[in-house]
């Protein structure tokens, strides 16, 4: 009895940890925000949707796409509008604190409904992460 016991504590242990090492990065509200620096543009869609990154770091944009797609800046605290053809890149440095909403200008729309994502920069938070679903503004291809 205190072998099977011993072996179902070892195997609960290390299925959580799998389940939080898939996660990625830190959960809010369903939504998960990733410590990265790299973008796929993918599927009709930014992933990962948001992502946190250290003040004065360069985020890439890789269109794994065949179709093109734009990073265009949805927030006022910075401008970007850069068409990025299938299997091409772009770039930013973001050298302030701050939240920085980014959308496609052809596949999804300002108020970051469609292909949208948000980039938290230095000690700024992403207090309402965007999801993956139809009605959180996760839409695919238009």
């Amino acid at each position: 009895m205190i072998r099977r016991r011993t072996f179902l504590d070892g195997v609960a242990a290390s299925s959580l940890a799998v389940i939080a090492g898939c996660t990625g990065g830190n959960t809010t509200g369903g939504a998960t925000v990733e410590e990265t620096s790299s973008v796929s543009m993918t599927g009709s869609q930014f992933d990962p949707r948001n992502i946190h990154v250290d003040t004065g770091t360069t985020v890439t944009w890789s269109n794994d796409d065949t179709v093109e797609h734009t990073v265009t800046s949805a927030s006022d605290n910075w401008s970007k509008d850069t068409s990025v053809p299938g299997g091409e890149q772009t770039t930013h440095t973001f050298d302030e604190s701050g939240v920085y909403d980014v959308y496609c200008s052809i596949h999804g729309g300002d108020d970051l409904s469609g292909m949208s994502m948000k980039v938290g920069v230095g000690d700024a938070t992403i207090d309402e992460p965007l999801g993956s679903g139809p009605d959180d503004g996760g839409g695919g291809a238009y």
